[in-house]
């Protein structure tokens, strides 16, 4: 990783105290990155004032982020926030979410702020006037857009075009890598032979990521192919639904639901087919940038920004979303052509590498900082 000339002082502000969640952990991997390239990186998260770092901030810990806690749904603690970045006197403000966003915004509200930018992960509408209209206004100096499907949205939603910027996330280059996963330790814990096809779904179990619609597949998808199984890896509270479903369904061992995880590499290198059966509102999801960077075919619906990473034919198959049988025909496709499969997963990978290697995000998010910090110096 390149070394930056100037470095510059940056602060994340998380919505999140813990990084259980997608978009948490996407802050923390550019900060560390941040680090690595020579910034002075701090964290600050929502958390109660005398919280200790959530065990999942462990491994970012040993990399030097400490985090700095703040209470964001206390106005006593805007104040003491305010008083923090006098001291601190960062040269950019990144803050992830509505929650980051709206804190540091009443925060810093008369103060004149070097470069202020926010993270925007989904194609959702706004949650409240308040956030659209913190949105648009001209403190808010750019908007970093983890899919152009999510500027598109926001364009839509009466943000100026110029202030947009679409910058993918990122993926662990070690991790997420052909020959990282145990393919076949998580094959014989699952009694798999050679000749059964494994099917994955990696997510939370809630609506828009549809778990139903995958069960769904799974059962159009015996009736096309004998021979397959179907994983969901994920917990949330469509489970208890989802197993009713497949009882419903009679799939028997078909389908095995999982909980979470925290081998998903060995998951998705034990999977011949990785299948993403969202909805709607998800920007980009990671687990089709962990696949493809792993060489595995994909299947995906049409929706977001699934499109710019799942190019049909290229990189992998798309379907319309709320559709099992297009989903099954789509998966057999992959199954019964092996080698059109494998040509699309390479293509895939090639992509991500592209579009997401750490080096690449790292790269253009400092772009964006300082595009804002030379406009605010002239």
């Amino acid at each position: 990783m390149v070394r930056v000339m100037t470095a510059l002082r940056i602060l994340h502000v998380l919505s999140h105290g813990e990084v259980t969640r997608g978009g948490a952990f996407q802050a923390l991997w550019l900060a560390r990155a941040q680090r690595e390239t020579g910034h002075d990186v701090c964290v600050v998260v929502n958390a109660a004032r005398d919280a200790k770092p959530h065990v999942s901030f462990e491994p970012f810990l040993a990399a030097g982020l400490a985090p700095e806690p703040f209470a964001m749904g206390k106005a006593t603690e805007l104040l003491r926030f305010r008083r923090f970045l006098r001291a601190l006197r960062p040269d950019v403000i990144h803050a992830h979410r509505d929650t980051a966003l709206l804190f540091t915004w009443f925060a810093s509200t008369g103060m004149d702020l070097p470069a202020f930018v926010s993270q925007r992960g989904t194609t959702h509408a706004f949650t409240s006037p308040l956030v659209r209209m913190v949105h648009r206004s001209p403190r808010v100096h750019r908007i970093v857009a983890v899919a152009q499907a999510v500027k598109d949205a926001l364009i839509d939603f009466g943000v100026d075009a110029r202030k947009i910027e679409v910058v993918y996330g990122s993926f662990d280059v070690e991790r997420f890598t052909p020959t990282a996963g145990d393919r076949e330790r998580v094959r014989t814990e699952l009694g798999l032979d050679a000749a059964t096809a494994l099917v994955v779904q990696v997510g939370h179990l809630n609506r828009k990521k549809a778990p139903r619609t995958f069960v769904r597949t799974i059962h159009a998808l015996t009736k096309l192919e004998p021979d397959v199984v179907g994983v969901l890896v994920g917990k949330g509270k469509l489970r208890k639904r989802c197993e009713e479903l497949a009882a419903e369904l009679g799939l028997g061992d078909r389908l095995r639901l999982l909980g979470f995880r925290r081998d998903v590499q060995d998951l998705y290198a034990a999977a011949d087919v990785v299948v993403n059966s969202s909805t709607d509102s998800e920007g980009l999801t990671g687990v089709l940038r962990e696949a493809l960077a792993m060489g595995r075919p994909v299947v995906a619906t049409a929706v977001d920004g699934n499109p710019e990473l799942v190019r049909p034919g290229v990189t992998g198959l798309l379907v319309p979303p709320r559709d099992p049988g297009a989903m099954a025909d789509a998966i057999a496709q992959l199954v019964q052509d092996r080698d059109r499969a494998a040509t699309m997963a390479r293509a895939g990978r090639e992509l991500v590498l592209s579009l997401m290697h750490p080096d690449v995000r790292v790269a253009h998010t400092e772009a964006v900082y300082r595009s804002v910090l030379d406009v605010r110096a002239r």
